[in-house]
């Protein structure tokens, strides 16, 4: 049985796109988003996805890194969507408010999780729980941009460690349909952690980002660990 949470007053809606920070440390007051704006960027179709604005999903950490290779964590991956979200759909599910046992109004990453709740794209356990620290599976990651399009269920299962009755089957499908995943030697490895690296791999599939050295902008926010 969840806990019945008192309603709270309705939020300020923010006069420019929010920003939530990838990790625990809040960026410090006057960091600016670099926005790349491509009036020709195709999405697949995806609902509710920014299809006119690149923003910045990414901020990495306060020693210059982003830690391509460590893993990622559910509140982190429910801040990039909130990101990704266009400013109508992010406002018309809008929400500081759920039903997990473990998302609560003071946590950073509360207002992510609730509205991407709210709006169908991310799910909890049955035993009423987000686990927002927990690492994130490929299945998981897969499932929750899966699920701002509109899924075709029965596609064709490419992956021999995908079982038909397996809960994201229809999801994971329909990502590799889209072209957004491949596996390796027929394998998708759905429990397995994604990585950083593989996460940004998924989503600049989903939304067409690609670019060449050429395609760099000047001044352009680098990493330690990332060589340009």
């Amino acid at each position: 049985e969840f806990p019945v949470f008192p309603e709270l007053p309705d939020p300020v809606e923010p006069d420019a796109p929010t920003i939530i920070p990838d990790n625990q440390t809040p960026l410090a007051e006057g960091d600016d988003m670099i926005t790349i704006t491509d009036e020709e960027v195709p999405l697949a179709g995806a609902t509710g996805l920014n299809d006119t604005d690149h923003f910045a999903y990414v901020i990495g950490y306060e020693d210059g890194t982003v830690r391509p290779l460590n893993n990622i964590s559910r509140a982190e991956v429910a801040t990039i969507f909130f990101r990704l979200m266009t400013e109508e759909f992010r406002q018309s599910n809008w929400s500081t408010v759920n039903s997990f046992i473990d998302v609560e109004e003071g946590d950073w990453y509360n207002n992510a999780v609730s509205t991407c709740a709210k709006a169908g794209i991310l799910t909890g356990y049955e035993d009423g729980s987000f686990k927002p620290n927990a690492n994130i599976t490929r299945a998981e990651f897969a499932a929750i941009a899966a699920r701002f399009d509109n899924v075709v269920p029965g596609l064709n299962n490419p992956f021999t460690d995908v079982a038909e009755d397996y809960w994201a089957r229809d999801l994971i499908a329909y990502a590799a349909d889209k072209g957004w995943i491949n596996g390796s030697n027929g394998k998708f490895r759905p429990l397995e952690n994604i990585t950083r690296l593989e996460a940004m791999d998924f989503i600049n599939n989903v939304l067409d980002r690609h670019v060449d050295e050429k395609g760099i902008l000047d001044g352009i926010t680098t990493f330690t660990d990332v060589p340009v």
